[in-house]
Parts: structure tokens; sequence; C-alpha cells
């Protein structure tokens, strides 16, 4: 069995290396930043669609309020109506 002696690395080969490491370190770099940017993109899309929602039930308890308030509003206003025609009567 022979053992072959290792080949020492030319100025070539070093910089193929060197070149081949940084893409893959870059390349992973890259694959980490757009899952980071991909989750936050995420987050604001279920945070727009929560607001939404919100949004839809703020506006189902407003009128429900309207509907509820409005007719006690105007009733106060027919009281103090009459009221002032009473008053301007005296």
């Amino acid at each position: 069995m022979k053992i072959m002696a290792k080949k020492k690395e030319d100025k070539f080969d070093m910089l193929a290396r060197i070149i081949k490491e940084e893409g893959e370190e870059i390349r992973k770099e890259l694959q980490g930043e757009f899952k980071k940017g991909f989750r936050t993109l995420e987050k604001k899309i279920d945070e727009k669609a929560d607001a939404k929602k919100m949004d839809e039930g703020f506006t189902e308890i407003k009128r429900r309020l309207d509907v509820t308030i409005q007719p006690q509003l105007d009733n106060h206003a027919h009281r103090l109506k009459t009221l002032e025609y009473k008053g301007a009567k005296l």
C-alpha cells in the first residue's frame, strides 16, 4: 500500500479554495438573512390580518352601540326641546 504524499497547494488551487469557502459562507449568510426577512414579512402579514379582524370587530361594536344609544339620544333631545319650549312659554 502506497502512501501518497499530499501535493503542495499551488497559488491557483489556494485561490480557488479560498473563493469556494468565501462563496459558501456568503451563501449561508444570505440564506439566513432571507429566512429572517421572510419570517419578518410573515409576521407583518399576520399583524395586518389581526388588525383587520380587530377593525371589523370594532366596527360591529360601534354599530351595536349606535343601534342601542341613538334612540336614547333622540329621546333625550326630544325631552330637551320640550323643556326649552315650556321654558320659553314661561
